[in-house]
Formats: structure tokens, C-alpha cells, sequence
């Protein structure tokens, strides 16, 4: 029948192009809107991975960057001593891997990790540092050479300026280069049980432009967008879990659920009200993936413009810009509270993977790698609570142990002569005067007695923790079960009533220390911490941590 114009053909045609035009944005919209494969699981079993700073790495001709470099921790005899030193931290690592090759380091740094109870590194992964690839390739290299268990992913960080398009393009061109060269099946990739990479990202939104017309449809949609892009790029399909960095409103979680499997958040402390209440039960009613997270400290080495994050990256220029002009930042964590909390809170909620903030950011001072302050006792923590999240036995179970953490004076003080303020950036939710105790975490077989510097209480079997009143001077302390010393130290750092300098990381010693370094790798020795307690002597300092043959007297 040949066709008869009406006079409606435009009309026909403005109603033709509309409705074009509103499949295509629902065709957009429901093309990456909960996805069935945003509800599958992301793990096989349950794991820890620890966000690992990439470049912070020590090896022959790859020093320490300036905020955790050991030069500059003395207060003395180096460019920074009108700050009192710029570190507050100082990786036993430096000094052993002066001399060695890239293989020997990344092979010691997961050693390491694995004697905290790590399981894999999501690696630190920006734009535009293109040397930080031969790290991850020599994790991978050393992994397959050396038999070690670990996994390994990327965590998409802060990928801000220029385009989606070149962004897309500069990250697609070296994961590509990395996935060939270690091997795209390779079995160190943290890869969900359907084969899905899974990728993190740290404050990853940056990554895609949105537009200006957004044409109905939330950012969400448009960052998905641009990690689909990216996976596409790298011949992978991607199992995003995206960060929640600050707090979060309901509605803003939920955009976010329409779109990721997974999320995970960053430091925000543990107290009643914590934010993961609300994410854990929303993933769960979403059918989403939460992940659990936990920190041990906030302290920052890095000196900052005053009420910035603008940071000082050279000693020089930090102490070109004075003392009176720089500034610390800081969470109160209550000592081994924050950590103790979240891991409880991540077993309450069963969760299948527990993030570590941090393996290796000394800078920020929430590093679990060895360090001469914070040592091993947050390491020894997440043994422990791992074994209950995964329903195993303690590596505790055949002996007493007890952990020290305290803060080397009190925060009401004000050191002197190098002060630096140490500003809080977020709302106080740990009290600052819990930190003002001394904190032993005891596991014990049977229950004892605990005696700190003199103070005697009992406590029970199980982990225990228990605050006493801080005094200067190291802590002394013992442990009595059945009227025999099952547990005896002193630790090296003590504590003053006349800082010299501003420093609020916390410090941590316990039984376990020898047995935890013994062996670590060929050639590493433990260094200390001996600020306030200039009686120290290595050479002669040890712990106990195994039965007493000897009974000692009840202390009074």
C-alpha cells in the first residue's frame, strides 16, 4: 500500500526521536544499574589485605621518601634539627636493605607481612609514576620464584586532572604492561571466585568526568562508567570496591550500591555510632559485598601548611618554611582501642575480606611494617583476632602473652623546645585522655595476675585489656599464673614528663618480640626505641614469654 502523508509526520517523528532518546538513557542507565554480578561473592575465603604505600620501599639507590627516611628522625646532626627532626618514624627495614636488590627487599616486605597475618597488598596506584610498575612486577616475580602465598590488585588512587579518556588510557597502558609480563592467569591476582580482578579505589571518582548535563542519572553511574571503561581497556571485568573516605549519607551509600559489588572504608574510628552500622546493613539488605577495615594509628611524620593537606614532600622546604608555619594532623585511636574495635566489629559482621590501613604508610603513621615504635603489638592483635574470624586456633593458645601500648607523654603537655601543633581533622570520638594509660592487652591460658610498674590487678583468660596509671620511666611488666612468671619484661621506650618534641604515635612492646623477629629474614636485627629511657642497653635487653622454670614472689 503505498504510504499517504497525514500531515503528522512531524509529530510522529518528535514523538519517535523522544522516545529514542529516553531508551537510550534508560539503556545507559540499566546497562551497569545492579548488575547480578554485583551481588556474587568477591572472595573464596576470608582474607587480609593491607593497602600497601607502592613506592615506600627501601633498596640499593631507592631510598626512603623524606617524611619516613631515617635521616631525618634524630633531633640532631641532620638538616632538620631546627624541627627536632622531621620523622617520627623510623622502618627497621632501612638499614638491612641499604645494599639490596629490589628482589630482596619486596620479598622481605612480604615476609614480613605475612608474620602480621597478611595475606596480599592492594598496591597504592596513581598517575604519572610509571617506576612504581617494576615494584609490582618484582612482588609478582619474587612470589612466583620464591613460593611465597600472596596476593596482589590495585587500588585506583586519587586519579585527578586532565580526562577520563588519557586517564583511562595511562592506567589501561601500564596494567597491560604489568599483566603481560607477570601473566594474566597468574595466581597471585586477587581475583573473586567468577574470575572478576578485584580493584580498589582510595577517593577513585576522579577518574571520570561528568558532565554537565547529567541527563537524570546520579555521578555513580558515570564513575561506573569509567572503571567499565577501564576494564575494558585491559581485557579484565573488574570487581570494584569503591572507599567511603568520610561520612556518608544514606542515600549517597545507596547511589553508590546501584552501581559497585564492595566497599570499603578508610579511617574513620570506631565508637557507637560508627558509620559501618549503617554500610554493613545496608550491603547486606543490597546484597553487596562489606568489607571490613581497621587502623592502629593516626599520627602524621608529614609536616603540613597550617589547616592544609598541603604537604611539605622535602625536608628542605619544610625547614625553609619554620617551625612556627607547619603542622601535625591526628586521630585519637585510645590506644589499641580503635584496632581491638574494628576487628571486633568486622567478626560481628562476618565479613570476607579485612583491610588493613596500612602495611607501610609510614608518613601517616598508621604502618603495621616493622618500626621501632610501633613494633610488633598491632601485629600480634591481628593475628589473634584473625584466627577467631576465621574460626581457627589461637597462635597464642600455647602460652601467656602481654602487649604495652602507650603514648610517650601525656597529651596535655606541651613539649619543648620543638613544638609543632598536632591538629585533630576529625570529630572526637575516642576521649584524648584514654590515652593518657598505660594500655596491657594480656592473652593467657589461664588468667593470672598482671603487675605494671608496681600495679597489681587480675585478669582473666582470653584477651583482656587493661589500663593502669602511666608513671615516666619504662614499663616493667609480669605476669603470674599459678604463682610462676610466665610472662617478664621492661620495654625499651619509656615514658617522660618532658618531651622535646611533638610525637603522638603510639608505642607498642611485648612478650613476643623476640619470637616475632627471630628469623624474620637473613641478616635482620630489631632496632629500638630509646628516647625517654636513656638507660637502655640492647645488648643485654630481652623478653620472656615462655614458662618460667623459676617461681618468683607475688609482687606486693
Amino acid at each position: 500500500m503505498p504510504f499517504k502523508y497525514t500531515g503528522n509526520y512531524p509529530k510522529f517523528c518528535f514523538v519517535f526521536v523522544i522516545c529514542a532518546l529516553s531508551f537510550c538513557r534508560v539503556w545507559a542507565q540499566d546497562s551497569l544499574k545492579n548488575l547480578p554480578e554485583y551481588s556474587l561473592p568477591i572472595t573464596g575465603q576470608k582474607l587480609v589485605i593491607a593497602h600497601c604505600m607502592t613506592n615506600i620501599i627501601r633498596y640499593k639507590g631507592h631510598e626512603l621518601e623524606d617524611s619516613c627516611n631515617p635521616d631525618y628522625y634524630a633531633a640532631k646532626g641532620n638538616i632538620t634539627s631546627p624541627l627536632g627532626g622531621l620523622t617520627q618514624v623510623k622502618p627497621m627495614a632501612n638499614s638491612l636493605m641499604a645494599n639490596k636488590t629490589l628482589d630482596e627487599s619486596v620479598e622481605f616486605e612480604m615476609r614480613a607481612a605475612i608474620q602480621s597475618g597478611i595475606d596480599g597488598f592492594q598496591f597504592y596506584y596513581i598517575l604519572g609514576n610509571n617506576s612504581w610498575d617494576d615494584i609490582i612486577k618484582a612482588y609478582f616475580r619474587v612470589a612466583d620464584k620464591k613460593q611465597i602465598n600472596f596476593k596482589f590488585t590495585f587500588c585506583i588512587s586519587h586519579p585527578n586532572g586532565s580526562t577520563e579518556a588519557l586517564k583511562v588510557a595511562e592506567f589501561a597502558r601500564r596494567i597491560n604492561n604489568i599483566m603481560d609480563e607477570v601473566g594474566r592467569n597468574n595466581p597471585h591476582w586477587l581475583r573473586a571466585p567468577d574470575g572478576r580482578l578485584i580493584v580498589y579505589q582510595w577517593i577513585g571518582e576522579g577518574l571520570a568526568d561528568i558532565p554537565a548535563d547529567k541527563q537524570g542519572l546520579p555521578d555513580q553511574f558515570y564513575i561506573a562508567r569509567a572503571y567499565k571503561r577501564l576494564a575494558n581497556a585491559v581485557h579484565e571485568r573488574f570487581a570494584c570496591v569503591f572507599t567511603v573516605n568520610t561520612e556518608i549519607t544514606k542515600q549517597a551509600l545507596d547511589d553508590y550500591l546501584d552501581y559497585f559489588p564492595a566497599v570499603w572504608i578508610w579511617t574513620l574510628p570506631y565508637d557507637k555510632n560508627y558509620i559501618g552500622n549503617m554500610i554493613a546493613a545496608e550491603c547486606r539488605k543490597r546484597r553487596r559485598t562489606f568489607t571490613g577495615s581497621v587502623f592502629a594509628d593516626f599520627y602524621t611524620s608529614k609536616l603540613l601548611k597550617k589547616d592544609t593537606w598541603d604537604m611539605y614532600h622535602r625536608a628542605g622546604e619544610a625547614v625553609n618554611a619554620g617551625i612556627d608555619n607547619v603542622e601535625r594532623k591526628y586521630i585519637t585511636t585510645g590506644l589499641s582501642y580503635n584496632f581491638r574495635k574494628l576487628f571486633e566489629f568486622g567478626i560481628k559482621q562476618d565479613v570476607p575480606i579485612m583491610n588493613v590501613i596500612t602495611w607501610n604508610d609510614y608518613p601517616e603513621g598508621h604502618h603495621l611494617a616493622p618500626e621501632i615504635n610501633h613494633n610488633e603489638g598491632f601485629s600480634i592483635l591481628l593475628n589473634y583476632y584473625k584466627s577467631q574470624w576465621k574460626k581457627q586456633p589461637s597462635v597464642y593458645a600455647d602460652r601467656d602473652v602481654a602487649i604495652a601500648f602507650f603514648k610517650k607523654y601525656n597529651h596535655t603537655i606541651k613539649p619543648s623546645p620543638f613544638y609543632i601543633p598536632v591538629k585533630s581533622f576529625q570529630k572526637e570520638v575516642i576521649p584524648a585522655t584514654w590515652e593518657d594509660s598505660i594500655e596491657v592487652v594480656t592473652l593467657l591460658k589461664n588468667g593470672g595476675q598482671l603487675t605494671v610498674n608496681g600495679q597489681t590487678v587480675k585478669v582473666g583468660t582470653g584477651l583482656v585489656s587493661t589500663k593502669l596509671k602511666a608513671r615516666t620511666g619504662p614499663v616493667e611488666i609480669t605476669v603470674l599464673s599459678d604463682g610462676k612468671a610466665t610472662v617478664h619484661f621492661s620495654t625499651p621506650e619509656g615514658i617522660t614528663d618532658h618531651p622535646y618534641r611533638a610525637d603522638r604515635l603510639t608505642y607498642t612492646y611485648s612478650s613476643e618480640f623476640d619470637r616475632f623477629y627471630d628469623n624474620l629474614f637473613p641478616g635482620f636485627k630489631p632496632e629500638y626505641s630509646h628516647e625517654y629511657n636513656p638507660g637502655f642497653d640492647q645488648n643485654h635487653h630481652h623478653t620472656k614469654n615462655t614458662e618460667a622454670s623459676n617461681r618468683m614472689k607475688p609482687a606486693n
